[in-house]
């Protein structure tokens, strides 16, 4: 299935979402918005400015290591 029939598909399950119990509802909400989350995340962490920063704590911090002679 490609991402198109994909989009159908859970466009046309929200439009009977109604017909769920209001349980069924907030758990499908919740673990949608769990992935838009993760996705922000995923963005963040994984952008150039993001690794760069990673990079300079992993170096000081390996520094401070060999400074101090160990944790």
């Amino acid at each position: 299935m490609n991402m198109v029939e994909e989009l159908r598909r859970a466009l046309d399950a929200l439009d009977h979402a109604g017909q769920l119990s209001e349980e069924t509802q907030r758990h499908i909400a919740t673990i949608i918005e769990e992935e838009l989350e993760q996705q922000e995340w995923d963005a963040l962490v994984g952008s150039p400015r993001s690794k760069e920063y990673l990079k300079r704590l992993i170096a000081e911090a390996e520094a401070e290591e060999t400074e101090e002679g160990g944790w």
